[in-house]
């Protein structure tokens, strides 16, 4: 089934009907809400109401001149938009990126849960280096202009293929690079120094840190950080990466994922 797509606070997002709890998936860095395709159906197809946003100078919304120096509390202000327009108060599931972004949205937006899914950290767990990778220092070294010049940058393949997709089947790892993006430099930076802030302690909402123990990217061991520090419950999907909602054995996941929905009664 086709998904629907609508503009909802100015920005394209994707839609997958449903009469049930509402379902708001943001996507991480260099990403767009195809990222969440399978789970879009999948969830839809349970019985909630899934939607998945594109974040600002993200296709298909419009490119961005700054789209560079956009920081993290750009994209956050862009989901609680969303949120307001859904109405009601939706389960806030982040990808990467989106798991920071989402944290942050969490501390001043009523929600019915909040899922960090492979989650970037927020101020007060470090961000951990991923297993030694000679293609990612080169991205790192060839990166520094663009940061210091706050310009978009993306990743080569090379990198991508061995921090993020490298649970993704070898012949559709570059068909999945392909649809990535330029990112912000700014909101790159702040996630790996530590820049915002999001303290979930009081707050009475579930929380949940689901990622792959194979994850190249966000791993496990600061998966684990980030539970302790949220307070969150924590799902660790045994030989998955960074993109498990695209990897073989992604319906398990969703399933794990929904079974944490209906012991929270959600």
């Amino acid at each position: 089934m086709a998904l629907e797509q609508k503009k909802i606070n100015g920005l394209l997002v994707d839609h997958a009907p449903g009469d049930g709890q509402k379902l708001l998936f943001v996507h991480g860095a260099s990403a767009g809400s195809w990222n969440w395709e399978t789970f879009l159906h999948h969830f839809a197809g349970l019985g909630y109401d899934c939607y998945a946003m594109n974040l600002r100078g993200h296709p298909p919304n419009p490119e961005l001149d700054n789209l560079g120096a956009l920081s993290l509390n750009d994209y956050a202000a862009d989901v609680r938009g969303v949120i307001a327009e859904l109405g009601g108060e939706p389960v806030l599931i982040g990808h990467s990126m989106g798991g920071a972004i989402a944290q942050m949205v969490a501390t001043d937006t009523p929600l019915k849960a909040l899922v960090m899914a492979s989650s970037a950290p927020v101020a007060g767990v470090k961000f951990q280096n991923p297993p030694f990778n000679i293609w990612f220092l080169l991205h790192i070294f060839k990166s520094l202009p663009a940061m210091i010049r706050k310009k978009p940058l993306k990743p080569g393949f090379k990198v991508s293929k061995s921090a993020v997709l490298n649970r993704v089947e070898a012949e559709r790892q570059r068909a999945v690079f392909d649809k990535m993006v330029p990112e912000s430099a700014v909101a790159g930076v702040e996630v790996l120094k530590g820049e915002v802030s999001a303290d979930l302690t009081g707050s009475s909402i579930p929380r949940l840190v689901i990622s792959g123990t194979d994850d190249h990217t966000s791993v496990i061991a600061m998966e684990r950080e980030i539970a302790q520090q949220q307070g969150a419950d924590l799902i660790e999907l045994q030989g998955h990466g960074h993109m498990f909602m695209l990897e073989p054995g992604w319906e398990q996941c969703a399933e794990k994922l929904h079974e944490w929905f209906r012991a929270k009664g959600i």
